[in-house]
């Protein structure tokens, strides 16, 4: 549990929460410079934490804006979370041309589109981050036919494939390189992620 008197926030300034994952903070300049009000405390914290201190500043009546990838946020949310009342949500564009997808896309991968049409349970291997948002899109292949057993892993994962763990993986693709490079390819994209802005409301 995080706790929001363990950070370096100001009692009366407004709060900045920023992501300190590579990818989002790679988006997040051009924002900031928008969105942050001049005199914040800003805090860098990991994405997956941002809507629960979010809320815990919402809370203690403090401004906030705060910043997490839309992906990041629906699973807090698939964890059975709500919102404060004092918080709303936006999206905005994610802009990387570097992304095959247009953004981060979180892919079912594997080596060959004919393993969805085995008749054995294929292991898959997912980031535990990701575990709710892909189990809605496997449990919608579940009732397709295809037999599958999720394998919780915290990183690494093309290693699963090519040591013979798993027969696919759950990852997030931007530009396809590393999915390339270890011989696979993208068989189904579950999701694709904008930034997700939380704030307190005016």
């Amino acid at each position: 549990m995080l706790a929001l008197d363990s950070l370096p926030i100001s009692v009366s300034a407004p709060v900045a929460l920023i992501p300190k994952n590579r990818g989002l903070s790679g988006q997040l300049s051009p924002l900031c410079e928008r969105l942050v009000p001049a005199g914040s405390t800003q805090v860098a914290v990991r994405g997956e934490d941002v809507p629960t201190l979010a809320n815990a500043v919402a809370e203690s009546g403090r401004s906030v804006v705060a910043f997490t990838g839309d992906d990041l946020l629906d699973e807090w949310l698939l964890a059975g979370n709500a919102l404060h009342p004092g918080l709303r949500r936006r999206r905005i564009a994610w802009r990387d041309p570097r992304a095959i997808y247009g953004a981060p896309a979180l892919s079912l991968i594997g080596e060959s589109f004919t393993l969805l049409s085995e008749p054995r349970t294929l292991r898959v291997a997912v980031c535990d981050r990701y575990r709710r948002l892909t189990e809605v899109h496997l449990e919608a292949l579940r009732k397709g036919g295809v037999r599958l057993e999720v394998v919780p892993i915290a990183g690494a994962l093309e290693a699963c494939i090519a040591s013979g763990v798993t027969d696919l993986i759950v990852d997030i693709v931007v530009t396809g390189r590393t999915v390339a490079e270890a011989g696979l390819q993208v068989l189904r994209v579950i999701s694709t992620s904008d930034l997700a802005v939380l704030e307190t409301a005016p």
